[in-house]
């Protein structure tokens, strides 16, 4: 059972990273294929409907427009094969009407399935995403940090993960309003992004809370990479909330050279590291490993 899954688990892989060009070429040796196979049989059997096959095929890989394209060379083809076959019709629109019917089917169930598709794409970036700034979740955060866990158990890599707590961000929102906290933590999370990597993981846990995973970063480039991003923050919420003293972030982070028992785990000590950062002054970096 595992290898079967296995098995479909790489053939999807191998489908969704073809390029456009080569699922839309499939899909043309799919109607060809099909088409021998009408032609053969004749008159007597009915093979349009097995033409939604490489319409639906290509408009889940390639797009609505590749599956538009097969769904034209789907109708066509039928229809020719159709009265090359040996069908007689009456009056010459006859084919012409039917070819058009099946296309008319053919781009409908195209545009459903797209429609499908997108609906599955949005539903999974919300599931996923903090719809207020757009970062990842704390679920989402979760599982990529159980990922990092999991790699680190197989290569032997170091990685960091920081918890950013912001300061008297709760006076942020007594004295401004919580539109005035919105903006910052749009801000906040922006200036964080754009402090990291792109390989790395930017997610907001809850409040003004804020976790950051650094693959492959050992202490001095998470030390480089945080300081940096601390003193961006302070700048932009100083400059968004001057009237409120002390304000700016709190980091705790932690450098696991070993895989820590689980994804909560290491939240918890990067969490404790960041109270320990507090109790010390705010606006501090504990950095431990």
């Amino acid at each position: 059972m595992t290898v079967r899954r296995e098995t479909r688990t790489v053939a999807a892989d191998v489908l969704i990273r073809m390029p456009s060009w080569a699922t839309l070429c499939v899909g043309v040796v799919l109607v060809a294929v099909l088409g021998v196979f009408d032609y053969v049989t004749g008159i007597q059997l009915s093979f349009s409907v097995f033409y939604l096959a490489p319409v639906l095929y290509v408009t889940w890989y390639a797009g609505l427009g590749a599956g538009m394209l097969v769904a034209l060379g789907s109708a066509a083809t039928w229809g020719f094969l159709d009265v090359a076959a040996g069908s007689r019709y009456s009056i010459w629109l006859i084919p012409v009407w039917n070819s058009a019917t099946r296309l008319g089917f053919f781009l409908l169930a195209a545009w459903l399935l797209h429609s499908l598709q997108l609906a599955n794409r949005t539903v999974s970036s919300l599931a996923h995403t903090d719809s207020l700034t757009g970062l990842a979740n704390s679920r989402s955060f979760y599982d990529d940090l159980q990922h990092e866990i999991l790699r680190q158990r197989r290569y032997g890599s170091v990685f960091t993960l920081a918890y950013v707590d912001l300061d008297r961000f709760k006076e942020i929102n007594d004295c401004g309003g919580h539109a005035a906290g919105d903006e910052i933590l749009q801000s906040v999370g922006a200036c964080i992004v754009a402090g990291v990597r792109e390989t790395d993981v930017v997610a907001r846990l809850g409040g003004d809370e804020f976790g950051v995973l650094l693959p492959e970063t050992n202490a001095d480039d998470a030390s480089t990479i945080l300081k940096r991003i601390q003193g961006t923050i302070s700048q932009t919420m100083r400059s968004a909330a001057p009237d409120v003293d002390g304000v700016g972030a709190t980091v705790g982070a932690v450098v696991f050279k070993a895989a820590p028992a689980s994804a909560d785990a290491a939240i918890l000590a990067a969490d404790e590291a960041m109270y320990r950062g507090k109790r010390v002054s705010r606006g501090s970096l504990q950095l431990e490993s």
